[in-house]
Order: C-alpha cells, then structure tokens, then sequence
C-alpha cells in the first residue's frame, strides 16, 4: 500500500513539473512560431500554384502543338511535279547546201558573146565591172544606147551594142572623178546566171578582164580565199545569142 502511495504521489508530481514547464512559455514565442507556420503554409500554396500554373502553361503549349500538327496535316500539301525537259538539237544547214562556195578568181561566162573570161572575185566591189573597149554613147529612138566591144581570151574584139541603164560617178584620190556608163548583162558564174548591171570600163592594166561585185555575190556565194578556180560556169544553147 505504501509503494502504491508513493507511486500515485510521484506521478502526480511529474506531471505538476510538466504542466508549470508548459506555461512558463513565452508568448512570444509561440507567436513567432505560429507566424512562421503561417508563412511556411503561405510560403507552400505558392509554390503550389506557381506549379499549377505551370502545368497549365505546359498543357496549353502541348495543345497549340497539337493544333499545329492537326493544322498541318490539314493543309493540302503542294504536288511534286516533274518536268521532262527534252533538249531538242536543231541541225543547221551546212553552209555549201545553202550558198555556194567559190575561190577569189573564177571562170565567168557571158551567153550573149558566147565567151569565158576570167574574173576577180571582189566582195569589197559594190557593182561588176567588165574590160570594155571603145566605149561609145548614141541615140536610138529617143533612147541611149553604148557601143562597147569585149576582149576575148585570144585578143579578139566582139562587138556589143546595148541599151543605157545607168550613169555613175566613180571617185578618185589625186585625179579626176571618172564617169562610167552601166548596162545589163547576163553572167554565169558556177551554176547561177543573173541579169545584173555591170559598168563598163578599161581593165587592160589590170590581171582580171571581169571583177564580180556585191551585186552578184550577195546571198548566194561564200568566198574561199585559199581557193582558185572550183567551179565552172554552166552554159546553155539557149542562151547564146550571136
């Protein structure tokens, strides 16, 4: 019974101890403590919706991504064409199927005097010109006419008598502008004949008795200047003329 009272008696003590413990607290104390949970609590819901709010930043950036994607899948995507380009090669026509090809000096045929004179191929010439002798203007019925007489390769003078067709003024340096009579005639040259003017003239210091200008030439020969004498002249019955 006695150990019982002492028992009793030494609990009732401790906890007297620990009861006047507690409320020897200050208040402070419990304040400052109570003010600190407090902003720990407030401290924590802000970081809480800090991360909310983050978490909604995320989804709402996945959900524009996926509207992005959605969008793009949607958009009609542009078609790949592919062009076959086929380089086309187109032959020009060799200039001897277009033009003919001759040398500086070739045979020339007159048709009318049923001769073959040399001649100079000159592509710094405008008009032909031909050796003529005796070179004489008159009158036939109202009209002017020119005797003339070509040169054959033996020395022997035809006599040419032909209508008037022009008059040019040939000027030269240190000495008097020369006047020359110009008449129609028909010349063959490789496979070509042409009715062109050809101005009369004496050429007996010159090598060729016939110089071929730009009026014959133009469109129809290429001038050779390493070559000499590749063609021959055509000649035709029907157009000589004695």
């Amino acid at each position: 019974m006695n150990s019982y009272l002492k028992t009793i008696t030494a609990l009732t003590i401790c906890a007297f101890i620990s009861g006047c413990a507690t409320t020897n607290i200050p208040k402070k104390n419990i304040e400052d403590s109570n003010n600190n949970k407090k902003e720990y609590q407030k401290k924590i819901k802000k970081e809480e919706k800090a991360t909310k709010t983050d978490l909604n930043l995320d989804k709402k950036i996945e959900k524009n991504e996926q509207i992005e994607k959605k969008d793009k899948k949607q958009e009609p995507q542009p078609k790949i064409i592919k062009q076959i380009v086929k380089k086309i090669i187109i032959k020009k026509p060799a200039i001897k199927d277009s033009m003919i090809v001759v040398g500086t000096s070739e045979n020339v045929y007159i048709p009318s005097s049923d001769i073959t004179l040399k001649a100079k191929i000159d592509t710094g010439a405008t008009t032909t010109s031909i050796h003529a002798l005796n070179i004489k203007e008159f009158e036939r019925d109202g009209n002017k006419w020119i005797k003339f007489d070509l040169e054959d390769k033996d020395g022997k003078l035809i006599n040419k008598t032909l209508p008037l067709h022009r008059i040019v003024k040939i000027k030269r340096h240190g000495a008097k502008n020369q006047k020359r009579y110009v008449v129609r005639m028909k010349l063959n040259l490789a496979n070509v004949s042409q009715l062109i003017d050809v101005s009369l003239t004496n050429r007996s210091k010159f090598t060729y008795p016939v110089l071929i200008g730009k009026n014959y030439l133009y469109g129809l020969f290429l001038v050779d200047v390493s070559k000499e004498y590749i063609t021959k002249p055509k000649k035709s019955k029907n157009e000589i003329k004695k």
